[in-house]
């Protein structure tokens, strides 16, 4: 999600306009159903992302082992979903299965990146979704989730809505040309400002300190997994991880900003 320097052609608007009249409406009911309904969603997001993910490394030279990784992004989600340290396990399991398989697989100047690819992107995709899962079983899962979206989303729309008309300063102009200083803090301010408001609104117990806190973390860590994305799309020559979403391309570019927020959120809840 950046900052554009041109408006969307008509149909293209018209294909966001209809992806997210179908997106967002699976997306509430199934963070307001509950855990494992969520949980499910999430997997199905982690396959289809770690695949974007895993072949825009592939692009940009590197020899991920995909079918492990994906097996292993969803594995965090279930153990996720089940509680305890189920996750812990997991993460201890495909770390060393990954270091199994490379050793098998790969020769001795290409395992140690392409271990290294994997495994960030099981943990990237898979180890930040898990988040989401673990927010929505606390007392209060509801709201700190519905924390971490509309964070993410005052960020982004106050950094296109500061940097689009007053945007001077390129932020990264080898990896997101669009992105400027002055949207950066645009999102920050907006993020701060929508954290503090909905802290209070959704009665969350964090002070007004903590919350101001939380606010700029959140913006900051949202706009920089953007950025990261951005730079892998570089690396593989690609525009956009995929085209599951019309309108939108794939479904990495729609988490890029979000996945970062959850690990914050649920630490600060």
């Amino acid at each position: 999600m950046t900052e554009r320097d041109y408006a969307p052609s008509d149909n293209s608007l018209v294909r966001r306009l209809i992806s997210a009249a179908i997106a967002l409406p699976l997306l509430i009911f199934s963070i307001w159903v509950g855990t494992w309904w969520l949980a499910a969603i999430a997997a199905l997001a982690v396959l289809l992302a770690l695949r974007e993910f895993y072949r825009l490394a592939g692009a940009a030279g590197a020899g991920p082992y995909t079918p492990l990784g994906i097996v292993w992004g969803v594995g965090l989600i279930a153990a996720a979903a089940a509680g305890g340290t189920g996750w812990l396990w997991v993460l201890l399991f495909g770390a060393l299965l990954t270091l199994i398989v490379g050793a098998v697989r790969r020769s001795s100047q290409t395992v140690a990146v392409d271990t290294l690819v994997t495994t960030f992107g099981a943990l990237y995709v898979g180890g930040t979704l898990s988040a989401a899962v673990l927010i929505r079983q606390l007392d209060q899962g509801l709201q700190w989730l519905l924390l971490a979206f509309l964070i993410t989303f005052a960020t982004d729309t106050g950094a296109y809505a500061v940097g689009k008309p007053f945007g001077s300063r390129r932020m990264a102009p080898s990896i997101s040309p669009g992105k400027t200083w002055e949207g950066a803090i645009g999102g920050v301010a907006a993020g701060i400002g929508a954290t503090i408001a909905l802290v209070a609104l959704l009665d969350l117990p964090l002070s007004a300190w903590s919350a101001l806190g939380l606010g700029a973390a959140a913006a900051v860590v949202s706009q920089f997994g953007d950025l990261m994305e951005s730079k892998l799309k570089r690396l593989a020559g690609a525009k956009d991880s995929g085209g599951l979403i019309p309108g939108h391309g794939g479904l990495l570019d729609r988490l890029d900003s979000l996945v970062l927020v959850f690990p914050l959120v649920y630490y600060a809840s």
